[in-house]
């Protein structure tokens, strides 16, 4: 998976791509099924929220693949926020991923948008 991060106003925009995969027998840096370095989700929060920034919003529209340990680091991610006061929404979450989320009930966690417009007000953006 790939992660790029935008701003748009006081939110930040992770951008991921690929497989959210994350097991990967103790590496330092997981790999994909592919065997392809994966970056680290919580380490960019970890910083996005050590910047000083409250409101994150997940876009998934490019994740093709979610597994059990990337639904726990969702997860942990999401209370890590919350605990610094802030908060993570997702966005346009498609397919298989999208229904992977809702059968977990995901969408109870967190906020689900299908408009980036939408996201971004909901988040004070």
């Amino acid at each position: 998976m790939a992660i790029a991060v935008r701003s748009h106003g006081d939110v930040r925009i992770l951008v991921l791509s690929g497989e959210f995969t994350l097991e990967g027998g103790g590496l330092a840096r997981p790999l994909d099924l592919r065997g392809r370095r994966l970056d680290d989700l919580g380490g960019a929060l970890r910083t996005v929220l050590a910047q000083g920034c409250r409101a994150i919003l997940l876009d998934m529209e490019q994740v093709t693949f979610l597994d059990s340990a990337a639904i726990g680091e969702l997860v942990a991610c999401r209370r890590r926020a919350v605990q610094q006061g802030g908060d993570i929404a997702l966005l346009k979450p498609l397919g298989r991923v999208r229904a992977v989320i809702e059968m977990v009930h995901l969408d109870r966690m967190f906020r689900v948008f299908d408009d980036e417009a939408t996201a971004l007000a909901a988040l004070g953006g």
